[in-house]
Order: C-alpha cells, then sequence, then structure tokens
C-alpha cells in the first residue's frame, strides 16, 4: 500500500514538515510499503481557477502531482493552526483535488501548535474539505500540541502516550486503505456521473 503525506505550512524546515517525516516513520512500521511526503511549501501551485481543468502551461506542476497521487492508497493531511485556520496552501490543494486523487480513501488529519491549540483546522477540514474530493476523512484524528518541545527529531516525540495514540491511528489509516479498495473498484464508473458532493 502507498501513503502519502502533505505538508501543508507554507514556511521551510517547518514543524508540520516535521510532523510529517515522524508520521512516515510510523507509516513504515504500521503497513505501508511506500511513503512520500509532499511539501506543499516547495510548489509553487497557482490558486485554484478554471484553468486547472484544461492543458495549460501554469498548471504543469499540479497534473505531475496529481498523476502520483491517484497511486496512493490512504493520506495524512497536516496544517499549522494559522489564526484559527487552515493554511492557504492546503486549502488550495484540498481544492485542487478531485475524485481522481482521494475518491474513497481514507485521510487522516492532523494540526501543529506550538500551545495548546489545533482544533479549529481540523473542524474547517471535517466540515468542507471532502465535499467534491469525495475523500473519506477517519474519524481519528491527531494534534501535534507543544510541537517545538513534542517533536525530538524525525522518528520520536517526547510524549510516549502521544506516540502510543500516534501509532494507533496510523494503524487504523492503513486498515482502513485496506478495505475501502474495494469501495473504489465497486463505484469507479459511477463516481464519474456524480464527480460533486451535494
Amino acid at each position: 500500500m502507498r501513503l502519502s503525506i502533505i505538508s501543508g505550512s507554507h514556511r521551510k524546515k517547518s514543524y508540520s514538515l516535521k510532523a510529517a517525516t515522524y508520521l512516515q516513520h510510523l507509516g513504515h512500521l504500521e503497513g505501508f510499503q511506500n511513503v512520500d511526503v509532499v511539501d506543499l511549501s516547495t510548489l509553487d501551485f497557482p490558486l485554484w481557477n478554471e484553468g486547472g481543468w484544461n492543458a495549460s502551461e501554469e498548471w504543469s506542476g499540479w497534473k505531475a502531482l496529481a498523476i502520483d497521487l491517484k497511486l496512493s492508497d490512504a493520506f495524512v493531511l497536516i496544517t499549522p493552526e494559522w489564526h484559527g485556520m487552515v493554511t492557504p496552501a492546503l486549502k488550495n490543494f484540498l481544492m485542487l483535488c478531485t475524485s481522481e486523487e482521494l475518491g474513497h480513501k481514507p485521510v487522516l488529519l492532523a494540526s501543529v501548535s506550538a500551545s495548546v491549540n489545533g482544533v479549529y483546522p481540523i473542524s474547517e477540514i471535517r466540515m468542507t474539505g471532502s465535499k467534491n474530493n469525495h475523500a473519506c476523512l477517519i474519524p481519528d484524528h491527531l494534534i501535534f500540541r507543544h510541537c517545538e518541545t513534542l517533536l525530538l527529531s524525525d522518528k520520536t516525540v517526547s510524549d510516549e502516550q502521544f506516540d502510543k495514540r500516534a501509532r494507533y491511528t496510523v494503524k487504523s489509516l492503513a486498515a482502513y486503505a485496506k478495505v475501502l479498495g474495494s469501495v473504489r473498484t465497486t463505484l469507479k464508473e459511477e463516481m464519474k456521473k456524480f464527480p460533486f458532493g451535494m
């Protein structure tokens, strides 16, 4: 199985990217053979517009990434909490994705906070983030609170209980990925007739 982890911060060397590499490590331990990290701070996609539906040159970078995303069985979306919200880059990513990339695939949400916050971005994505791309947001999520002391390295965190929770959550993501494959197979042709959510 293949997992794609999307780091949604605009900042280079962000704590969101550090969280992504930690979850990449757990992904390998919990059943994913291939785990890719996509760092949105290194990509320069335009903001969503109708041009994304045609072959204009400005969208060539997105088109290449979209081909890779279609091969993934599961996703992790990571965002810092900026002004209580999801980053513009991650919102743009969700607007660009269709059911071709995310449709009926399990998605784990994670947020990163320097303090005790982090719940608002999770709620924001749960409310609108899957409407037209048909992503299946799994019930559990992760919040990397006090990230500066929690994230020790690419593979370890300072809180043993958080580590146990994170391992369980990534394991559950892998379990969802295994069973949702048959859902995509069943609905593949029908999905083309109903590309937008209600």
